[in-house]
């Protein structure tokens, strides 16, 4: 059923609506609806006429809003669907940068691991002995991020946006972000 109606409103967007908002938003357009306010006061007394003014002045003000409200919420999903890439975006990039850190750190150790074992080489050429100094604990990356290690999960982004993206009924109706669309068979 889903199917159908995202086939419907494909149908809609693509050939049906954007002839309306055309019309709509045509300068011409606009501009003689603003002047039908003038033979409406002008001509007051002519009952017929401004009733048929008044008709289409509404018709245009029901079309206008509701354009308005479709291109509203449709936009509100796709700041949405922005938000969540946004935040997919950014764990990805974090996770880069902290595996890099990681083997930044890794390469530090085998640096000091190295300069350790030189020094014992010197040191016995020297005839002396060396006492090795233990390598420097480096922190846990992961754990050292100010929300923790659960930054790191793979569901982290749908619950950082559920936790912190106010939710519309219209909208949450129109965007499933984990729902394939299912095909009609």
């Amino acid at each position: 059923m889903r199917a159908m109606f995202d086939r419907v409103n494909a149908f809609l967007d693509k050939y049906v609506l954007p002839w309306p908002v055309r019309f709509l938003t045509f300068r011409f357009t606009i501009l003689i609806t603003i002047a039908l306010l003038i033979p409406l006061i002008a001509f007051a007394n002519n009952t017929v006429m401004v009733l048929g003014i008044n008709s289409y002045l509404n018709t245009m003000s029901v079309a206008v809003s509701s354009i308005v409200l479709l291109y509203a919420t449709i936009s509100e999903v796709r700041q949405k669907q922005i938000a969540e890439l946004q935040e997919r975006r950014a764990q990805e990039d974090h996770a880069h940068i902290t595996e890099t850190h990681e083997w930044m750190l890794r390469a530090l150790a085998n640096q000091h691991e190295e300069l350790e074992e030189l020094k014992v080489l010197l040191s016995s050429w020297q005839g002396q002995t060396y006492q090795r100094k233990p390598a420097p604990q480096y922190p846990n990356l992961r754990e050292s991020h100010p929300q923790g290690a659960a930054r790191f999960e793979s569901n982290y982004t749908q619950q950082h946006l559920t936790r912190h993206v106010k939710h519309n009924p219209i909208t949450n109706g129109l965007h499933q972000p984990n729902t394939p669309p299912t095909s009609s068979s």
